[in-house]
């Protein structure tokens, strides 16, 4: 088995055991780019959408309120299993994001939600999506932004390094900053042909009710940043606790958060 299938099989694992506690915080997050991201594609009744690493499939089903007709894939079962629950009218498959087993201009529209960072070959899934969106049609890509901008990561990963966890050691993958670079994520794409590509930001406080939901949706909602925290135990924990303080809101955390949108249009 390669790095990239073991990395993959690593993730695949990781994300079926967080389909269950993924909306105890990240999921809260990534929601505030579903509305900005389908509009950046241009998704409308009618259009026919992919949703490259559905997840909980939220974003496929905000794209089937609007009258597009929704597909999802993502390579983890479990959390496939828990979209079938929560929208069981989608039509939902597993598969790989770097080998998509669709036809050649099968979509109008494909939509990828924090799925690039985690690819192998981030170039080859960007290809794939591009293969399976008609001519002229759109794809658009969403991703965090800097951690110094986005304290659900950030402020994480700080506490991991202050208490002497360097990294986890899971089977390597791609470098989890690499994208948070908007001239990386636009770089890639321009890479695909993709052409008139745009980038726009979108800034928010996503809300925390307190250190026990900081902590757990943390743990529940990450793969490698939930290693580093739990091979930090209580200094983890109590690094995380401090390091938090300054984003207190009264009982909770108001956490700053930056997301890039990209997309352009296929050839």
């Amino acid at each position: 088995m390669s790095e990239g299938e073991r990395y993959k099989a690593f993730e695949a694992v990781g994300w079926s055991e967080r389909a269950a506690t993924f909306e105890m915080l990240v999921a809260r997050a990534t929601a505030e780019a579903i509305d900005p991201l389908l509009d950046a594609a241009g998704v409308v009744a009618g259009t026919r959408v992919l949703d490259v690493g559905c997840g909980l499939g939220d974003l496929a089903a905000a794209a089937a309120a609007r009258g597009a007709l929704a597909t999802g894939t993502d390579l983890a079962e479990g959390m496939l299993k828990a979209a079938r629950a929560r929208h069981p009218a989608l039509e939902l498959v597993q598969a790989d994001g770097e080998a998509l087993p669709f036809e050649d201009g099968s979509f109008d529209v494909t939509v990828a939600a924090f799925v690039i960072n985690h690819m192998p070959d981030p170039e080859r899934g960007a290809a794939e999506m591009v293969r399976v969106t008609r001519p002229r049609g759109r794809v658009a890509v969403a991703m965090w932004g800097p951690f110094e901008h986005v304290a659900l990561l950030g402020l994480p990963a700080r506490a991991a390094a202050t208490a002497g966890v360097a990294d986890d050691d899971g089977p390597a993958g791609p470098q989890s900053t690499r994208f948070t670079e908007a001239g990386e994520l636009t770089r890639v794409l321009e890479g695909t042909r993709l052409q008139d590509v745009v980038l726009e930001e979108i800034s928010f406080a996503l809300p925390a009710a307190g250190f026990e939901e900081l902590w757990e949706g943390v743990l529940g909602g990450t793969i490698r940043t939930a290693r580093r925290l739990a091979a930090g135990g209580e200094a983890a924990r109590d690094a995380l606790r401090e390091i938090a303080e300054p984003y207190r809101d009264g009982d909770g955390y108001a956490l700053p958060t930056m997301v890039r949108i990209a997309s352009g249009r296929c050839p």
